[in-house]
Formats: structure tokens, sequence, C-alpha cells
């Protein structure tokens, strides 16, 4: 009785220790895993309209599919476009830009404090206010939407000061 009893204490303690070694090699919730965390960087991505990026900033860090650029600058023969910080999607090629966003190609120049992206379609929207510049004109609103090639541009509450 009592060896039985024995040989029961110890399995159960052996599966508890099992399952403590186990549990031991799993990340721990709520923490994201950094993958790679990379300096001054320059990468090549193609959308399906033709346009060309390079992607430069000055950190990038990629965890699973997402990747965060601080001073990230895109460049394509349509456009130029900085921000101080971008989030990007992998895997679809979209993504948010935040603080600073400054947008410029042949015709125009626009500056919004946030907007989103979608590099694979060649587009640029927001919800925020919105400043463009073209010739002397200058055109403030909330909410756009600027495709690049072709260059179209939507601005939503318009007022134009024209000069």
């Amino acid at each position: 009785m009592i060896r039985s009893l024995l040989i029961s204490l110890s399995i159960l303690m052996l599966t508890y220790a099992l399952r403590v070694y186990i549990d031991s090699f799993e990340k721990p919730r709520g923490q994201e895993e950094t993958v790679n965390l990379l300096e001054d960087i320059t990468i090549r991505s193609y959308s399906r309209t033709g346009i060309e990026w390079t992607i430069k900033g000055k950190t990038l860090e990629v965890v699973s599919e997402d990747v965060k650029l601080n001073n990230a600058e895109f460049f394509s023969k349509e456009a130029h476009i900085r921000s101080s910080q971008a989030y990007i999607d992998r895997s679809t090629g979209k993504g948010k830009l935040i603080g600073g966003v400054e947008l410029e190609s042949e015709d125009l120049r626009a500056k919004t404090p946030s907007a989103y992206i979608n590099l694979k379609e060649g587009k640029v929207w927001g919800e925020g206010e919105v400043e463009i510049i073209q010739d002397k004109n200058l055109i403030r609103g909330k909410g756009f939407e600027i495709t690049l090639k072709p260059l179209k541009v939507i601005i939503n509450r318009a007022k134009v000061n024209m000069q």
C-alpha cells in the first residue's frame, strides 16, 4: 500500500516537473518577438501598377509580418514620401505613416500628420487634415486619397487659396 502510494506520488512529481520544463520553452504571452533590428537600410519593392519603390529608413524592426521604420522615406519615379515612422505589413504592402508625412510628386506637394499607404496599389490616403500645394495654389481639406499612377487626387472638405 505504501509502495503504490509512493509510486503514485513520484509519477505526479515527474509529470509536474516535465510540464514546467516544457512550459519554459514557450515565450511569455503579451511579448512580441523582435526578429531583426537593422540600421540605415534600403529596400526595393514593386507594385501591381508598375511602381518600383526604394524604401529607406534610419532603423528597421521586423516582428513577424510587420515592419517598423523610423525616419522612413519611399522613393519612386512618381513620388517621394517621408514620415517619422512607418508601419508596413510585408504580406499586403499596406501600412500607416505617422508624424510629419510629406508627399512630393512632379505636380504637387502634400503634408499631413498621418496617412495610410498601399505600396502595391500606389495609394496614399487619410482622414486627417491635409495641405496640398499645386503650382501656386494652396488646397486644405480634411480627408484625402492620392493615387500615384496615374496621378489622381481626391480631397474632402477642400478649401482653395488661389494666388
